[in-house]
């Protein structure tokens, strides 16, 4: 079977544009020969830029490649993960797994997030996205858990459907909008271990990032009844009113699947290859990574990091930290840090920094400011986590780690313990 796929581009100025065409051919094994050609009227515009800097070059050479998917890694990037396919099997009840990535593209529509379009004709079908308003996020909410509960006969508003499907991770989230702005808003999971408080966990993650001077987008926390909580991210993805940034992320980049074990030091070799502003970017990845071992964030995967284009500069540049979640029971990072995964100490991120352009010095004030910031982060929402840790056993124990991990690695005295 062979199939044409248009590519599409939604553009920070609102605009949308063909990038190019995607030809795949299912053989009997299973496996897909893929072939990716920019369009001839993409390559020529003035502010044209590669959808993917390291594997598909801006040129105008025919990119192959053989594999059970058919997608290069900036495609799969606009598929949805558990969530988002849960949405779309009880909507239109396909099969979900990664043999049909293809068609799901085309169920998807335009990623959102994202800027990227699917379509098997050269004319982009306007599919309208139905975001949610903020207001009725415990509707949404309970919505949420009937249908994680009876996934094949709840019927889910549109908002969900439309503007949730193509959002990626493995809890339920919804796109959402306030007057101008566009946000992304995560609730609670029955499947979490503590479904009442994974909001506020995150929310106190992203206050340590945001303390210790890396840019995190804007967020807080949505009371619904009772005790629940969700949390509203600001998305960084969006320009003005209507402009959309491309991003894609470091699996996607680095071209891998299993990535157990991979040192952060591959990111920082992309950094230093693609980015626009290579000293800033580093900086701020190896922060976030000190942050991540303070904080047991040990979801640390690589779509969990991200480059997006910048329309200034038309280059590539590290997006706003996200995803900054400490973790309840996971103590072993999915990445390495000087060969380790676990009990990772200072003298291992002093180690790691080298791979990062820095100096023992330059590492230990990068290791201070990120101290810095939990313990600050910590001292802001000190009332939300003596009630945290009041009420779960699971984060009391996680407090006292990242307690004990300030000292250990950042050399810092004296912080009070609940």
């Amino acid at each position: 079977m062979q199939q044409n796929l248009y590519i599409f581009i939604q553009l920070a100025d609102g605009s949308r544009d063909v990038v190019g065409r995607l030809l795949y051919e299912k053989h009997a094994d299973g496996q897909i020969r893929s072939y990716f050609r920019y369009e001839p009227s993409w390559v020529t515009k003035p502010d044209a830029f590669p959808l993917d800097p390291v594997n598909l070059p801006l040129t105008t050479e025919v990119f192959r490649m053989k594999s059970r998917t058919g997608l290069w890694g900036v495609l799969e990037d606009a598929l949805p993960d558990a969530w988002g396919r849960r949405l779309l099997q009880a909507r239109h009840m396909v099969n979900v797994s990664r043999d049909n990535n293809i068609q799901l593209l085309l169920l998807t529509g335009w990623a959102e997030p994202g800027a990227t379009g699917f379509s098997e004709a050269r004319k982009m079908a306007r599919r309208p996205i139905v975001p949610m308003d903020l207001e009725m996020t415990d509707q949404a909410i309970n919505a949420s858990e009937a249908f994680e509960k009876q996934a094949g006969i709840v019927n889910l508003p549109d908002f969900f459907v439309s503007g949730g499907s193509s959002a990626g991770g493995a809890r339920p989230k919804v796109l959402a909008r306030s007057g101008d702005d566009h946000f992304l808003v995560k609730f609670p999971s029955i499947n979490d271990p503590a479904p009442d408080i994974m909001a506020q966990l995150e929310f106190l993650g992203m206050s340590c990032a945001r303390q210790a001077g890396i840019p995190v987008p804007d967020c807080f926390l949505i009371k619904a009844s009772g005790t629940r909580m969700a949390l509203a991210v600001k998305r960084f993805d969006t320009h003005n009113k209507r402009g959309r940034l491309h991003f894609l992320s470091f699996q996607s980049l680095i071209g891998v699947e299993e990535q157990l074990g991979l040192p952060y030091a591959r990111m920082a070799e992309v950094i230093k290859k693609v980015s626009v502003f290579p000293e800033r970017d580093l900086k701020n990845l190896y922060k976030q990574m000190v942050i991540n071992v303070i904080l047991c964030n040990c979801d640390d995967h690589l779509k969990n990091f991200s480059m997006c284009h910048d329309p200034s500069t038309n280059g590539f540049c590290l997006t706003p930290a996200y995803d900054v979640v400490p973790n309840l029971w996971q103590r072993e990072h999915i990445l390495s840090i000087a060969g380790k995964t676990g009990a990772i100490n200072r003298a291992d991120l002093l180690r790691e920094g080298r791979h990062f352009a820095l100096t023992n010095q330059q590492a230990c004030k990068r290791i201070s400011e990120a101290g810095q910031g939990v313990l600050q982060a910590l001292r802001d929402n000190g009332k939300m986590v003596q009630q945290l840790s009041k009420t779960c056993s699971l984060c009391c124990r996680l407090l006292h780690d990242i307690r004990e991990n300030l000292e250990r690695i950042t050399n810092l005295k004296n912080i009070e313990h609940p």
